[in-house]
């Protein structure tokens, strides 16, 4: 694996949007466009908000967005929502005020590509991907149907000489038939970031050649949006005092509130025996962390959801279970919550744990301490604490102890100038890495509207 110090001799593009090598990375040669429509500014669209119901895949959008206008001021940014978003679009636009959002499928029956969704992609200089888990065949399913509407935007940007990129990707599984297509396509994008080193190397071994294939954190670390009216509110509501709380978020093998009986491979419609025992034990692990920190710390805990499904589950497998005098000093957060409301309270954490990485993205984002305990069938992205630095906090929940997890955190709270400090280290190693992707997304998006890119 490529470690930080190797990862932070990383330079960004030249103006002729190419990389400097490092380790076995290869980097090369970005593809050469034709798309120059003529506008005012430089135009960027951004597919991204992947589900309303989980924080983390609303999250990515806000960091992204903040990421673009700090770093390509000039770029008028247009964002793709290919289903309805409405919680997410109340954030967007309250924080974003001159980012256009677009609504529409890029396919629809028989129905000829227009409205504004093509408007957008005749306007747009560049095409990115948000951060997410969008392009692996496989993993969770084969739905092979799916995957090709995935896939063929960026045909259609071909077919114009537009480019594109994909910004902090995991990738995981190409199952047949499906490697020799991806690698087709995958391998003429400008740019692949992804937000953890094992999903580069499983490209770069598959022999995939964008034209810069790197490691670039997930979006959501840039997220920076609150809502302190909201946040502040709960926490007077709830008693949780500023730096003396510790945020705990679960993930268990059960459906989504919204599943159609289909259920998945992560959120089955009916878990099987081994799925229950997964949660009996894992959430056994919880209630001993929470029953340690607050014996022996005498701070509060907050249970709190990433994902909506959680709420019901927070309290059920482990509020219900605890002992009397340690429920006393627990918070069950009972509603759902948008990013920026669970961005202002984790931002008075002390301290976080959490099977789920975005809510710990987050907390890293605001300077707060993490454990992450997550499972390796949630796939690569696992791997991303540790290529920021901190592989002390990570943990595989199935095969690391109790004890070993909830020594990390109150290791934590043993010494917390220094986990601030570690903290603050991670950070800045992913703002190195923001601003040399950025740099790259900028050269392109400059060149193609300039016209100086020619085929």
């Amino acid at each position: 694996m490529q470690n930080r110090r190797e990862f932070l001799k990383l330079s960004a593009l030249s103006a002729a949007a190419t990389s400097l090598p490092v380790s076995d990375l290869r980097v090369t040669q970005a593809p050469q466009v034709l798309h120059s429509p003529s506008a005012a500014k430089p135009t960027i669209l951004l597919r991204s908000s992947w589900n309303d119901h989980n924080i983390g895949d609303q999250g990515h959008t806000p960091g992204t967005l903040r990421l673009l206008q700090r770093y390509v001021p000039e770029a008028e940014i247009l964002l793709w929502h290919q289903d309805p978003r409405p919680e997410t679009e109340k954030v967007i636009t309250k924080n974003f005020p001159n980012v256009t959002i677009v609504r529409g499928a890029f396919s629809d029956g028989a129905k000829p590509f227009g409205g504004e969704l093509k408007d957008a992609f005749d306007r747009a200089n560049l095409y990115i991907v948000n951060s997410g888990m969008v392009f692996n065949y496989g993993l969770f399913g084969y739905d092979w149907p799916s995957s090709m509407v995935s896939l063929t935007p960026f045909y259609y940007c071909l077919d114009r000489g537009l480019p594109f990129g994909l910004y902090g990707q995991s990738f995981d599984k190409f199952a047949h038939p499906a490697m020799p297509v991806y690698r087709d396509v995958l391998s003429r994008a400008a740019f692949i970031y992804t937000r953890e080193d094992e999903s580069r190397k499983f490209l770069n071994e598959n022999r995939f050649t964008p034209g810069v294939l790197e490691f670039g954190p997930d979006g959501c670390f840039g997220i920076d949006v609150r809502d302190e009216e909201r946040g502040l509110a709960y926490l007077k509501k709830t008693g949780l005092e500023d730096g003396k709380f510790l945020a705990i978020v679960i993930r268990t093998n059960t459906k989504h509130v919204y599943d159609t009986g289909k259920g998945s491979l992560l959120n089955p419609a009916q878990a099987t025996p081994e799925q229950q025992e997964q949660d009996r034990v894992r959430m056994g692990y919880v209630r001993d962390l929470i029953t340690t920190w607050v014996r022996e710390t005498g701070l509060k805990v907050l249970l709190a959801p990433e994902v909506s499904k959680e709420v019901a589950q927070n309290k059920e497998k482990v509020y219900d279970q605890l002992p009397a005098d340690v429920q006393s000093k627990v918070v069950w957060r009972d509603t759902y919550w948008n990013c920026d409301e669970a961005m202002s309270v984790y931002a008075r954490a002390h301290s976080m744990f959490g099977i789920e990485p975005h809510s710990l993205i987050m907390g890293l984002a605001l300077g707060v301490p993490v454990v992450h305990a997550r499972s390796l069938l949630h796939g690569r992205k696992g791997w991303m604490f540790r290529d920021i630095g901190l592989p002390e906090w990570l943990f595989d929940i199935d095969k690391a102890s109790s004890a070993e997890i909830t020594k990390a955190v109150m290791d934590i709270h043993q010494d917390y100038p220094a986990a601030k400090a570690k903290v603050k280290k991670a950070m800045q190693f992913v703002a190195d890495r923001q601003k040399a992707t950025m740099q790259v997304v900028r050269n392109t998006v400059k060149l193609t509207a300039s016209g100086s890119i020619q085929k």
